[in-house]
């Protein structure tokens, strides 16, 4: 089966969306989506400094509540109903499953200490959430269990997250340095830089907690994002081995149209897993894939408008300056004078 959008044939019988002779120019408006990228950058960072991070309980200290049922499981949205009204602020609610023939499963309720707030005022409020629980549920069907949440454990649980995602950067700046060349470390880390940016940014705009849930999924945006970027900068890198006379620009843009069917096809395929727990999940899992989903919206259009337009700018840099890189393939054809190109040779039928 074959659709075919204007001179484009999108062939879906070997799955590829796109023909490899694609000549797109997708460097033609880099200069515009570099400044798009500038100013999601500059909101996020606005949504960041105005609004503040909302900083859940993993990270603030608090009280977790556990309520077991006896007696049938009611609703999730109905305890979140009942913890909203008790007016002890921020209550997140997480389901458990049931354990043993005679329970009913149960939620976990975790109580967030306020700003200024000290350790009896938490547990009040924690004594004042579960009044309102035994009275809308009945103190026969419900059993109550408590843990305290110390903040300072919080505050060093916030600090290894942020040196784990600073760790991942530096490590992969230090890799892709290695791996390619000097042109190419820096376009992918600000990239990366640039998708957790603006992913933190919509949540914190949105209103959403910052957990370690969401560690986990800036950390899983930085893996997703990096893959995607290589393959384009290791497709870039063979077309430039084979082509040494063709400009680094037309290079950009061929190795882009090479690898844009398996982009989408990929992108497709994570969004769709994606959506499907944003719109049926809930609870960290609703942040965890809305957070993903954000981060790979953004990777995708970063990997094409951010880390190869960047490249390309430390490239003329460079040059302006004097300074020429090749990669190590091209640095074996020009080194080794007995190099010859391997010759296919196929078999009569």
């Amino acid at each position: 089966m074959k659709l075919k959008i204007g001179q484009v044939d999108l062939s879906f019988g070997q799955v590829e969306l796109f023909p490899p002779n694609l000549k797109w120019d997708f460097m033609k408006w880099r200069h515009l989506w570099v400044g798009i990228s500038l100013v999601l950058s500059l909101f996020s960072l606005l949504a960041i400094g105005i609004k503040g991070i909302n900083y859940s309980i993993d990270f603030t200290g608090g009280v977790e509540v556990s309520m077991s049922m006896k007696h049938g499981l009611v609703s999730r949205e109905k305890v979140i109903t009942t913890a909203h009204t008790a007016g002890v602020g921020e209550v997140e609610v997480t389901s458990i499953s049931s354990v043993g023939k005679k329970s009913g499963g149960g939620y976990v309720l975790r109580v967030q200490r306020q700003k200024g707030m000290d350790e009896v005022q938490v547990s009040a409020a924690a004594d004042k959430l579960s009044q309102k629980l035994r009275s809308e549920f009945g103190t026969e069907n419900i059993d109550l269990s408590y843990a305290s949440i110390s903040g300072k454990v919080g505050k060093e649980e916030q600090m290894k997250g942020y040196m784990a995602v600073l760790l991942s950067l530096l490590s992969i700046l230090i890799y892709v340095g290695w791996r390619f060349d000097t042109r190419f470390a820096p376009g992918a880390v600000i990239c990366l830089f640039h998708d957790v940016l603006i992913a933190l940014g919509v949540m914190t705009a949105l209103g959403r907690p910052f957990s370690n849930t969401s560690i986990a999924a800036f950390l899983t945006i930085v893996g997703y994002s990096v893959t995607d970027t290589i393959i384009v900068y290791d497709r870039i890198r063979e077309i430039g081995a084979l082509n040494p006379r063709m400009g680094l620009t037309e290079v950009v843009n061929k190795s882009i149209n090479q690898t844009m069917s398996r982009t989408v096809l990929t992108q497709v395929t994570v969004l769709t897993a994606l959506l499907v727990m944003v719109i049926w999940g809930g609870g960290a899992m609703f942040d965890f894939a809305l957070t993903m989903l954000i981060g790979v919206i953004i990777g995708s259009y970063s990997s094409i408008y951010v880390a190869a337009p960047l490249t390309l700018m430390l490239d003329s840099m460079l040059r302006r300056r004097g300074i020429v890189l090749s990669d190590g393939a091209k640095k074996k054809v020009e080194k080794d004078p007995n190099y010859i190109p391997p010759v296919i040779v196929r078999k009569r039928s």
